[in-house]
């Protein structure tokens, strides 16, 4: 009886074949890499995006709100006083306070008007915010009509 050969694989071949395996596979794993940081940046990049939408919409709730609005230059508050209550914000290097809630962003004050003059400090009608450092280019803008009795109290000397 003559030996048959078993049809197979050299190992030559396999090595090939393992090589190529290795290289497709290294090549997932960095594409992977790679839409997995873009996903992390999208999500960054939504999370600031709602709670800059979320500040904005509160502040502006707020700034339209019957208060007494003064911003003070050296401490960076912003505080709203009615009958009611006090709000009080908070522009700090690294974040921002609503009364005791942290906003994890940075805002920072760039313009403060009254009257439409622009002013450092004291009572305020408007004012222009700058978030920058969270996304380029995102600025906020409130303004508030004022009332009779804001005059009214000016004229009291108030």
């Amino acid at each position: 009886m003559a030996a048959r050969k078993l049809k197979s694989f050299t190992l030559a071949e396999l090595l090939v074949v393992m090589i190529i395996t290795a290289i497709v596979v290294g090549m997932a794993f960095s594409v992977l890499r790679l839409v997995q940081k873009q996903i992390y940046a999208i999500q960054t990049n939504f999370e600031k995006t709602s709670i800059l939408a979320l500040f904005e919409q509160k502040i502006w709730q707020d700034f339209n709100e019957p208060h007494l609005i003064v911003y003070d230059d050296n401490k960076h508050i912003l505080i709203m006083t009615s009958e009611i209550d006090t709000v009080t914000y908070s522009f700090q290097e690294k974040f921002t306070m609503r009364n005791l809630d942290t906003i994890k962003i940075k805002i920072k004050p760039n313009k403060i008007f009254f009257k439409g003059k622009e002013i450092k400090s004291g009572t305020i009608d408007a004012i222009a915010l700058f978030a920058e450092t969270e996304l380029p280019d995102y600025q906020i803008f409130i303004s508030k009509k004022n009332d009779v009795t804001l005059f009214m109290n000016q004229e009291n000397g108030l």
